[in-house]
């Protein structure tokens, strides 16, 4: 693969025993979604893309872009300030190695054609275009390299998430689709979030759909009033923006595998003497020793008390199994090993009760991680939880303890999700009543008033009828007696002219509770206006 010729790199050596790098193509994994990954991840090192002969190579540094290089002669930088007007030809003539990028920017400000402000103004101009082009690549191959880095003194800021946003806005809405594999997949809004793109109208509903909680494509779906190809370009704008975390897909970038880039010891002993020639290529490298991987800590437990921690889980630290006070290194290190151990890969032979459980609790020692490993979001959870965490501290004290079964838990769940609805039916809004009913339904999926009121919500919202129907009519079977539920079924049929049906659902309820006075009016109303029109 093409490298770079300028010192713009400490490039360690590497060697058969480096098991750190990752490689793959385009098809399965887009050069956009490599970015997110990387910048969500935090990770550092360089990115190296090829494409027939076009190649270049992005370089991050704690999962910001700092840096970027190409073949590409318009992408140059001696074409960028040609091509911006920033200088002139008989100016840049003074410089005999203009294939040099660096000793150009330091030629240039030295000899104050331009100042250093103007300059990282000109090389974020020629990052963003080398970005910009690679992305209308139709293929190509990729490698991460966590060992190769940017010098110290030639680092950038890059506002990627501008830049990835505006690409997915542009992208066909087929490409969007085929992108997003499952509706299974999951997203959450990033607490950290440091894009600063504004959004769209759509857009903005669409992560208010979200309401700040975690929810798969399917849940969101019947509360959204978007179609479903406008939620999923929604959807995969606000991630490559960085405003929501993706979950429960297949990236690039493994939890392992970040865990081991993370917690890899590097050690940079040696740096190559640079040998200098008349307009001959310059060099820069840095010897190292292999990299030594920290093998992350086993922890000793089974899944069945894995699972049982993580439904009984009160907050986010009791999911990781770690004190409140814990310090980042036991949060990654507990985040890790369980992520190592519990993958739902590893476990795709399980009955698929089980396996939901394995996945469920997944995702949500995910998204305890994201949440407490930065010290910002962290504060803003801990102060969420802190009169919870205050009263734990109390019982520990005092040696009090008490006992919450998984299933009360989970109840209680789906009951405060339930009264938040409940709150919203009474202001009209629908589209959350459905939302937090959605959730009441997950948590207690035999709860047939939930479903019932589930159905009744999404009746309010544009094309969810038939989902309204299914909901109500999946209330009914768990409770056929009910004459709440029934009614409510009935009342959805008549409000969609539906009067032959809503009559053989009172004649069938009655069969089953006969003597129903509810009931028995309601029948005789419809009756009466059926004959009348007659």
């Amino acid at each position: 693969m093409w490298l770079p010729t300028h010192p713009l790199t400490a490039d360690p050596q590497m060697t058969s025993q480096n098991n750190l790098d990752l490689k793959g193509d385009f098809q399965k994994h887009p050069f956009a979604e490599l970015l997110v990954e990387i910048v969500h991840a935090g990770l550092s090192g360089s990115l190296r893309l090829s494409s027939a002969k076009q190649k270049c190579v992005i370089y991050f540094r704690e999962g910001a872009v700092v840096y970027g290089v190409s073949n590409a002669r318009e992408h140059r930088l001696f074409s960028v300030l040609l091509t911006r007007h920033r200088t002139d030809e008989k100016t840049l003539a003074q410089f005999p190695n203009l294939a040099n990028d660096l000793e150009l920017v330091a030629g240039l400000e030295e000899k104050g054609v331009l100042t250093k402000a103007q300059l990282d103004e000109v090389v974020a101009i020629q990052i963003e275009g080398i970005i910009v082009d690679a992305l209308t690549w139709p293929n190509g191959e990729w490698v991460f390299s966590p060992l190769a880095r940017s010098r110290e003194d030639f680092v950038f800021s890059i506002d990627i998430f501008k830049i990835l946003i505006d690409y997915a806005r542009c992208l066909p809405s087929q490409e969007v689709y085929k992108r997003v594999r499952s509706v299974g997949e999951a997203f959450y809004p990033e607490s950290r979030s440091s894009s600063n793109v504004l959004l769209q109208d759509h857009e903005r509903y669409a992560l208010d759909c979200f309401r700040g909680s975690q929810m798969t494509i399917e849940q969101v779906l019947p509360t959204c009033s978007l179609g479903e190809n406008a939620l999923l370009q929604a959807l995969y704008v606000l991630w490559l923006g960085g405003v929501l975390v993706r979950r429960d897909w297949n990236p690039a970038f493994s939890v392992t595998k970040i865990g081991e880039i993370l917690t890899a010891k590097m050690s940079l002993v040696k740096s190559a003497e640079r040998t200098a020639k008349k307009v001959e290529k310059i060099e820069e490298k840095i010897e190292e020793e292999p990299a030594e991987v920290q093998k992350l800590p086993v922890v000793q437990i089974s899944v069945e008390d894995y699972l049982a921690r993580s439904e009984s889980a009160e907050t986010l630290y009791d999911a990781l199994g770690v004190d409140a006070k814990a310090n980042l290194a036991d949060l990654k290190n507990a985040y890790f090993s369980l992520a190592k151990m519990f993958h739902p890969d590893r476990f795709h032979r399980e009955e698929v009760t089980k396996l939901r459980r394995i996945q469920v609790a997944f995702t949500q020692i995910a998204h305890a991680y994201d949440t407490l490993k930065s010290p910002e979001s962290r504060e803003n959870y801990d102060f969420k939880v802190q009169k919870q965490l205050r009263y734990r501290e109390k019982v520990r004290a005092t040696q009090q303890t008490e006992s919450v079964s998984p299933q009360d838990r989970t109840a209680e769940h789906g009951l405060e999700s339930f009264e938040n609805a409940m709150e919203s039916l009474n202001d009209e809004d629908f589209t959350s009543a459905a939302a937090y009913l959605a959730r009441s339904v997950h948590y207690s999926p035999q709860n047939a008033l939930y479903h019932a009121y589930f159905g009744h919500a999404l009746s309010f919202l544009e094309k969810q009828h038939h989902k309204a129907e299914a909901a109500l009519q999946t209330a009914v079977k768990l409770d056929p007696k009910n004459p709440k539920i029934r009614m409510m079924l009935v009342e959805f049929f008549i409000g969609m002219k539906l009067a032959k049906r809503a009559e053989g659902e009172l004649k069938r309820f009655l069969e089953a509770v006969p003597g129903n006075k509810e009931a028995e009016k309601k029948l005789a109303e419809l009756q009466a206006v059926s004959s009348s029109s007659v």
